[in-house]
């Protein structure tokens, strides 16, 4: 089968457009890599990273009877475990009973924990971070809730440790929250006892010890996230290498270098959205690239089959017209694996929160933009290959007699 000079039809009339918005964005992501780099995570850039909650102190408890009191949280709801030699006894403090602080702190003194309500907030609320499960003893134990009433911004907090230099602060989910996280370089040397001092010193400075709630705490050494970095892109490439390999293997070479150009889009569009929005490169976003090759070189595989099959079926059929009839027999199976992979993943981008929401954005996104190359980006390759290097006759003979086309 000859190159066809006719003008292709169906979804290779839009190649044109999709290879140059496919550029542009690749474009714009490689500018923004050297203007401003990537967003690395604690894991591939050094430094120490912390997660806190401005919120005032909902009541103090503490427990001087038989046996051992412990607070805990159950979902959003507090839960109190007294443990003595004839039992256990568990009092659960559900909204429904105990809407606000003050009821809850009315039960505990019924039930033998001396409690004093300090600032009453939605039973809801309770913020619980280091520490939790609370061991009540003598000393009087700190329940923060989170309010509407606090009154702190992201200036505040980047005004608060200022002291330290380059800070990197960004809000967690809503303002009225009040939840930040601070991340900060460390020099070698540095451990994460001497950076929590410098940060935690500094808030409880500004907005005070009881106020503070500290969620999450997590610290890399340059050693560490420097041989993390590496490691996770030699495993990047040589996943790249095996699949390439495969391809070279399972198929012609325009086969094959359709199907290679086609992955590294789906590479660079990932990395280009990162980079525009900003999004933090981790580990995460490494496990998210290597689901999306294997996941949009298996549907690029299907269409190319289908191409394999269509030709030696429909002999006498220009190239352009086999490969868009191919693209249309694929495009249902195409929707039905997205549309069912993304509905157990946007869920999960829109409702999650940490690592699980960003692997879950990312891989949203890339879901999205290897149906695009499969779809769009491969088939016009293949056509454009297919013209500098077409089917001679004595391959149509091959597919005569049996013998294998693609080499598989």
């Amino acid at each position: 089968m000859s190159g066809n000079t006719s003008k292709p039809s169906g979804i290779l009339r839009y190649r044109f457009a999709a290879i140059i918005a496919s550029s542009l964005f690749i474009a714009v992501g490689i500018v923004l890599f050297f203007v401003l780099g990537f967003n690395t995570g604690i894991d591939f850039g050094s430094g120490f990273s912390e997660r806190i909650q401005i919120a005032p102190v909902g009541f103090v408890a503490s427990y001087n009877g038989k046996g051992e009191a412990t607070l805990s949280v159950s979902g959003r709801t507090l839960e109190l475990t007294i443990r003595t030699d004839s039992g256990v006894d568990v009092t659960s403090f559900d909204e429904a009973d105990y809407p606000s602080v003050s009821d809850i702190v009315t039960r505990l003194n019924e039930i033998g924990v001396e409690a004093k309500l300090v600032t009453d907030a939605p039973s809801r609320n309770i913020v619980t971070g280091f520490g939790f499960p609370a061991v009540l003893s003598s000393n009087e134990t700190r329940i923060n809730y989170a309010t509407d009433t606090v009154d702190v911004t992201i200036a505040d907090i980047r005004e608060a440790l200022s002291p330290l230099g380059s800070v990197n602060v960004q809000t967690v989910g809503s303002e009225s929250e009040a939840i930040y996280q601070v991340r900060i370089a460390v020099e070698e040397g540095e451990t994460q006892r001497d950076a929590e001092k410098m940060v935690n010193t500094l808030i409880y400075q500004a907005f005070g010890e009881e106020n503070t709630v500290i969620l999450q705490s997590d610290f890399v050494g340059p050693k560490f996230s420097s041989s993390l970095f590496s490691d996770s892109i030699k495993g990047l490439l040589i996943a790249l290498a095996l699949i390439l390999g495969y391809i070279a293997l399972r198929f012609r070479f325009s086969y094959a270098i359709s199907s290679i150009i086609a992955l590294f889009h789906d590479v660079l569009a990932m990395l280009s959205f990162v980079l525009i929005f900003r999004f933090e490169v981790s580990s995460t976003t490494i496990a998210a690239v290597l689901t999306i090759i294997g996941y949009s070189i298996n549907n690029t595989i299907v269409i190319f089959d289908r191409v394999r099959e269509n030709i030696k079926l429909e002999k006498g059929k220009p190239v352009d017209a086999i490969i868009s009839l191919s693209v249309r027999q694929s495009l249902t199976r195409t929707i039905m694996t997205s549309l069912t992979t993304l509905v157990a993943i946007v869920p999960l981008a829109i409702l999650g929160s940490g690592d699980i929401q960003l692997f879950a954005i990312n891989l949203t996104w890339g879901i999205i933009a290897g149906a695009y190359s499969s779809n769009f980006l491969a088939p016009a390759f293949l056509y454009y290959f297919h013209r500098l290097m077409p089917i001679d006759k004595e391959k149509e003979k091959k597919e005569d007699t049996g013998e294998d086309y693609l080499l598989v």
